[in-house]
């Protein structure tokens, strides 16, 4: 069921270096409307930021899990999040940074 899916969103960062382009490029197709972005308040050491995150998919989200997987690393994620998208609420994970597998967060 489509419904089912979850989202998954990788720092604006990343998502320049999976394709090649630059954060300059990646901000453009953003402000064209290319590309989905929302902005997050993630931790930083003792203070916060606020990060960028791109909506993958396809190609894209298959080629970064494909990479993580060889690696040997897992996720580490926001606190999972509902949002409304298309007309449609889903679920949505908001990739943070990777941890060998097996390691404790």
């Amino acid at each position: 069921m489509e419904n089912d899916v979850t989202m998954v969103w990788l720092p604006l960062a990343r998502v320049a270096e999976i394709t090649g382009k630059s954060v300059k490029t990646i901000r453009r197709l953003v402000k064209e409307g290319s590309l989905v972005a929302v902005n997050r308040t993630v931790a930083s050491g003792k203070t916060h930021t606020t990060k960028t995150f791109i909506f993958v998919h396809g190609e894209l989200l298959e080629t970064e899990m494909a990479y993580r997987a060889k690696q040997g690393q897992q996720a580490i994620s926001l606190e999972p999040e509902q949002m409304s998208f298309c007309s449609q609420v889903r679920d949505c994970l908001f990739i943070t940074s990777y941890i060998k597998a097996g390691e404790a967060q």
